[in-house]
């Protein structure tokens, strides 16, 4: 696999993950994953194996842990070339 398919798969799954969809994120997961999440004490804590192991986590861990994600925030200038670019003594003035 090219690093952009490995790029795009792992954007595809956290999409999905992200987007609750257990079916797609199956789709785009190895039927023998090894799926480990470290931890003791942890309800999602363990290693899981497979399709009905990864759906059953899934399952769980959306009825029993509570995720909130934080507002990302605003990067001043993005998209706008040359925003935030300092310009040194002279630099783009003619010399006439």
């Amino acid at each position: 696999m090219s690093t952009e398919e490995n790029v795009k798969l792992v954007k595809n799954f956290f999409a999905a993950m992200g987007s609750s969809n257990a079916r797609d994120l199956l789709a785009l997961a190895a039927e023998d994953i090894e799926w480990i999440i470290p931890g003791e004490g942890w309800p999602l804590a363990g290693t899981h194996r497979g399709h009905a192991e990864l759906a059953a986590v899934l399952k769980k861990a959306s009825e029993e842990v509570e995720t909130q994600y934080p507002k990302p925030p605003r990067i001043r200038g993005a998209g706008r070339p040359g925003y935030g670019r300092r310009r040194r003594y002279g630099e783009n003035q003619s010399h006439e």
